[in-house]
């Protein structure tokens, strides 16, 4: 059941990630690679996006409604979450057309999700 999760576990889990974090780009990847300074500010954002998890109703990218936990908001246009029944953290955006909190694709460890937005 995912609202017996830790939610001050998470949080720490997801600090732990950041401060942890080494940026490393794929050989053969396109585009170009992020500056050491834009990393390092991407990871700021982050911080300061965190905040105290709370759980929230969000519409996965197969239209199934999962309970997750709000980990990080950028107060733009994202919420970093975690889903606890798949074990993986999601990039979320509100619906323009309702209220709905909505997946689009990106998923995987927190870092990385919060870094695509």
């Amino acid at each position: 059941m995912p609202h017996q999760l830790d939610l001050r576990e998470l949080r720490r889990t997801v600090e732990r990630e950041i401060d942890e974090y080494v940026y490393d780009v794929p050989k053969g990847a396109y585009g170009n690679p992020w500056s050491p300074e834009k990393v390092e500010r991407e990871l700021r954002t982050f911080r300061e996006a965190l905040v105290d998890p709370y759980w929230i109703e969000v519409v996965d990218d197969v239209k199934t409604r999962r309970s997750c936990a709000v980990v990080a908001d950028d107060k733009k246009s994202y919420l970093l979450v975690f889903e606890p029944e798949d074990q993986k953290f999601m990039l979320v955006t509100k619906s323009r057309l309702s209220s709905e909190l909505t997946s689009f694709g990106v998923d995987g460890d927190a870092v990385g999700c919060f870094l695509s937005r």
